[in-house]
């Protein structure tokens, strides 16, 4: 089917090149004749292509709809919609960086309802049924958002079928051609085993890559790593394997290729272990000194390993864990590079991160910023929690009274007033998070800014020093908690964006004793944005980005929009699992009506600002599913 170039997109020699982060092409369908039903979109890209999902861009009369698809992890994607009735247009963004790129649509049409249930009930049947019942009522809304949830995510024990469907053959000469440069590149296997059992396998294996620089080397576990070393050349990449291990056809090549789009000393990749997938995030230094993040699947220059290496090093060290902590960067490549049985251990996790611990000396002085409208029983209880909790008494505490009449609320704000440390502002009038946060802000005299709703419950004792302590590093921006509902179950973990079409709370309704995804619930990690429920940030860097946007987002998504921003500037989001609260998600305000309707302003403008990074979180790998709130397969 032919793709035209539409927007940043030319071509040249025969390729495809973006000339931005968001290129589009036009699909060349007949998309009336499909209108108002549902459709089946299968598509392929290259295999050494960064992963990415594509969006899709409905053209209608009245605007546009971008649809996240899924992303094309083992060459092919496959996507089920519902095509609008007033649908005239289909435009598709393959690419989410400038440079070349390789991508074919390879068939699209309609898709009737017997297959399409039949799909989605193997997959998630009360979703299904859902969808049906929403249908005998009349709720054409309901009807498609079950049916697309249940078509859109794949649970991870149907791990197996779901890779079977998405891939292909390798085209070496076709949509999978390495680069000249990245064809030229030099890999040193060493591979821990017996070479007269395994030594064929691997020989084969080097002979079919279109890559000539492969070097095998065989190893003993406790064979010295340095003569191996000292085979190789400084841009050598290097990985340790056992004998039994088996790469992907196509890894050496994306190995090869992002080496030459993006040079670092080490690339990492996805693995199977014991046929689960391991999909990870992108480099996370904090998780990585936590968790085995880069696990078996990494590549790493050997002139690097040289230097990181300690002297006695021997082959079998590397195949734990390389030398990461002091690594200030390191490249993943989004695809599934090994499949193996020998697992990679987690890192010991210390109960205090360094971060977290204040060196010699009081610590700089926090400001606690707390928004609030009468609820006299929601602020008190979080008023108490705050004095129980806080060890620290260098810290004075801001409340924002947004226009409250209830008497009881007015004589308990005078009373807390009588605490040197608290302090009232006033705010009158409509309600717009954004403005009196930023008011409060300016008036601060911490060199922390903790903002914090009123319907919250402190319920760890370190909670201040453990925020304070890793917002006070250079490279970190903003700094989130783990939020519990009254239950204990999971309410805020982290934001993942395009989720929900914007952002949403991954994993939300877990138990609190779950460790989540990767272990995330469990270890501070990175991540693109937390709630400002709770949030802390050093004074400078917030007032460095403006603070929030209180004119384009005054009430939804200023949270998600500042930690993007900070983001942007080099300062890292992160969330600390060991601070823990309770959150009466939006207990002050009772409007029912659905933050679609209610904030559709703000959403657009959102999704419009940020449309490049919904596609793809850093931090949510991209083969994982953006339609439901559990871990599962696109």
């Amino acid at each position: 089917m032919k793709l035209t170039p539409l927007v940043d997109v030319v071509l040249q020699d025969g390729r495809t090149i973006s000339q931005s982060r968001l290129p589009w092409l036009r699909i060349e369908a007949p998309v009336r004749q499909w209108a108002g039903r549902w459709i089946r979109l299968v598509f392929e890209a290259s295999l050494l292509d960064p992963l990415t999902r594509p969006i899709l861009r409905i053209i209608r009369p009245g605007g546009e709809e971008e649809v996240m698809l899924p992303a094309p992890s083992f060459g092919r994607g496959i996507w089920i919609g519902f095509l609008p009735p007033d649908a005239t247009e289909l435009h598709l963004s393959p690419a989410d960086w400038a440079g070349p790129f390789a991508f074919r649509v390879v068939s699209l049409g309609r898709i009737g309802p017997l297959p399409r249930l039949a799909r989605g009930a193997r997959r998630h049947p009360k979703a299904v049924l859902s969808a049906l019942w929403a249908s005998m009522r009349g709720n054409r809304r309901v009807e498609v958002a079950r049916l697309r949830r249940a078509l859109g995510a794949t649970p991870l024990a149907m791990y197996e079928a779901w890779r079977i469907e998405r891939s292909r053959a390798i085209e070496w000469t076709g949509l999978d051609m390495p680069s000249p440069a990245a064809a030229s590149a030099r890999f040193r296997l060493v591979i821990i085993g017996d070479p007269s059992k395994h030594g064929p396998a691997w020989h084969d294996f080097a002979a079919n890559q279109p890559l000539k620089g492969i070097a095998l080397s065989w190893a003993s576990p406790q064979m010295p790593l340095f003569p191996l070393l000292d085979e190789s050349g400084n841009d050598d990449l290097m990985i340790v394997l056992h004998a039994d291990d088996r790469l992907s056809d196509f890894a050496l090549a994306a190995v090869a290729q992002r080496s030459v789009e993006d040079p670092a000393a080490l690339y990492y990749g996805d693995e199977e272990c014991d046929g689960a997938p391991r999909f990870k995030p992108d480099w996370s230094p904090v998780l990585a000194r936590h968790a085995a993040l880069v696990g078996r699947a990494w590549f790493a220059r050997a002139g690097w390993l040289r230097q990181a290496m300690p002297s006695g090093a021997t082959a079998k060290d590397l195949l734990f864990r390389p030398p990461v902590d002091s690594l200030a960067r390191a490249v993943h490549v989004r695809r599934i590079l090994l499949a193996t049985s020998h697992a990679s251990p987690a890192a010991p996790l210390s109960p205090l991160s360094p971060a977290a611990i204040t060196a010699g000396g009081q610590p700089p002085m926090s400001t606690i910023i707390i928004p609030t409208r009468d609820r006299a029983d929601l602020l008190s209880a979080c008023i108490r929690s705050l004095l129980d909790h806080s060890t620290q008494d260098h810290f004075e505490v801001v409340i924002i009274d947004n226009g409250s009449t209830e008497p009881g609320t007015l004589a308990y704000l005078d009373s807390v007033a009588k605490d040197p440390r608290f302090s009232i502002l006033r705010s009158p009038g409509s309600f717009n998070f954004a403005a009196i946060c930023n008011e409060a802000a300016e008036r601060a005299r911490g060199d922390m800014l903790v903002f914090l709703n009123n319907d919250t419950e402190i319920l760890s004792n370190d909670w201040l020093s453990r925020l304070t302590g890793w917002a006070r590093q250079p490279d970190i921006g903003a700094v989130g908690a783990k939020l519990l509902y009254k239950d204990d179950t999971l309410q805020h973990g982290g934001v993942v964006l395009g989720m929900g079409g914007r952002a949403a709370h991954f994993e939300r309704r877990l138990p609190r004793t779950d460790t989540g995804f990767f272990g995330r619930l469990s270890i501070p990690h990175e991540l693109s944005a937390v709630t400002a429920a709770c949030l802390a940030v050093s004074r400078e860097k917030f007032r460095g980005i403006g603070g929030f946007d209180q004119n384009n987002l005054p009430i939804d998504l200023n949270d998600i929009d500042l930690c993007l921003r900070l983001n942007e500037r080099g300062w890292r989001t992160l969330l600390d699992p060991c601070v823990v609260l309770h959150h009466h998600e939006s207990a002050s305000r009772s409007n029912k009506m659905p933050s679609e309707m209610l904030y559709r302003k703000e959403i657009g403008y959102f999704r419009s600002k940020w449309l490049h990074l919904l596609r793809n979180d850093p931090y949510f790998h991209p083969a994982l599913s953006l339609e439901w709130y559990k871990a599962a397969l696109g």
